[in-house]
């Protein structure tokens, strides 16, 4: 009787684990992606590859649709027009020419010895981590709002 129990639990959580993910991604050719995207990477990351390209069936809260993994470790999500919504170096640096100028600005001013390693595109503007792993919000304008703990 307890074995039969814990065969059913079992297979009870297996199932309902299956479901929760059943469809949310699929695994495509980096071709699939759309044109923006695929010019973007070609032109800020010369070079990488993209080892790992995943189209999500909805968007993610921030409007993501492709999830990219590139072959220098970058990952970067792009919505369904190939604007990119989040960069995240993963411990490396996120090219200078992507973060708006205000922002560079400030986190030179204030974090010179500090790199921004990941870039969110928010409703309320920006979020960015810093190599130190300090998170920084900005608005639309790249005016620096607060530090989010």
């Amino acid at each position: 009787m307890f074995l039969t129990a814990l065969a059913a639990i079992a297979l009870l959580a297996t199932s309902c684990s299956d479901n929760d993910n059943e469809g949310t991604e699929t695994v495509i050719e980096a071709t699939e992606l759309p044109d923006a995207a695929r010019t973007f990477i070609a032109t800020y990351f010369e070079g990488a590859s993209c080892v790992r390209v995943e189209k999500q069936a909805r968007p993610d809260s921030d409007g993501s649709v492709y999830d990219v993994h590139l072959s220098n470790g970058f990952e970067i999500d792009f919505d369904a027009d190939g604007d990119w919504t989040d960069i995240d170096g993963n411990n490396q640096a996120v090219p200078a020419a992507l973060i708006p100028a205000p922002i560079a600005q400030y986190v030179e001013a204030n974090y010179a010895s500090q790199t921004i390693t990941t870039i969110g595109i928010e409703s309320h503007g920006y979020d960015i981590e810093l190599s130190n792993d300090v998170d920084l919000v900005f608005n639309q304008q790249g005016e620096f709002i607060r530090i989010d703990r």
